[in-house]
């Protein structure tokens, strides 16, 4: 992640996006951001208070159950926004913004500027349009189809502090699945490399030689 605060840069891209009125008194406070792909603009780690526009590249935001099931939420291209919700409330932490390719997003601190953003009508409507259209995309979400071995390593990954399960019977219970089964999984990841026994109950991934695949 690369932040920059040169002010043409800034406002040639305001110039690029459609929300340049509802900005517009709000350029000094802006500045650049661009992630490299695959990069994460927003997770449970890096939850931060911005509020951002995508204007160069896409993006894509995902949903993580406890039972490491997966849920697209969009695909986001140029003029989307992200951190509207963070303007009222803290953002789910479960949801994750990744880069789809090299990103390029307009941004500005939600807590540094959150009394100005209150108080402009324009940038209010921009929120609930926003807002307005994602819930639309939201109540036609399907969870993506992936098999229980499948979604113990989303488990891990997102659920599981340092990627470390430790519990058998408890990650069964939120994986909807028997004890047995997923010891069975376990014990076929740790063959295979992809994660390693520490102790009873407790396995970690490598993380090395698991690359998402979302």
């Amino acid at each position: 992640m690369k932040k920059c605060y040169d002010k043409t840069r800034i406002e040639a891209y305001l110039k690029k996006t459609s929300y340049a009125a509802a900005m517009q008194d709000l350029l000094e406070s802006l500045f650049v951001i661009q992630y490299e792909k695959e990069e994460f603009v927003t997770s449970p780690l890096n939850n931060g208070d911005l509020f951002q526009i995508v204007v160069e590249g896409a993006i894509r935001i995902y949903y993580i159950r406890d039972d490491g099931s997966s849920y697209s939420l969009a695909n986001g291209q140029k003029d989307y926004l992200l951190g509207e919700m963070s303007l009222f409330q803290r953002e789910s932490g479960s949801v994750y913004a990744q880069a789809c390719d090299d990103l390029t997003c307009l941004a500005l601190s939600i807590r540094e500027n959150r009394e100005r953003l209150l108080n402009s009508c324009l940038f209010l409507q921009l929120v609930c349009a926003s807002l307005t259209q994602k819930m639309e995309a939201i109540t036609r979400l399907d969870a993506a189809p992936a098999t229980l071995k499948e979604r113990v390593l989303t488990y891990m990954k997102y659920k599981c502090g340092n990627g470390t399960l430790k519990g058998v019977e408890q990650a069964a219970f939120r994986l909807n699945c028997s004890a047995r089964q997923l010891q069975r999984i376990l014990h076929q990841y740790e063959a295979e490399g992809m994660v390693r026994k520490l102790g009873k109950g407790a396995y970690q991934l490598n993380q090395q030689r698991w690359e998402p695949s979302e």
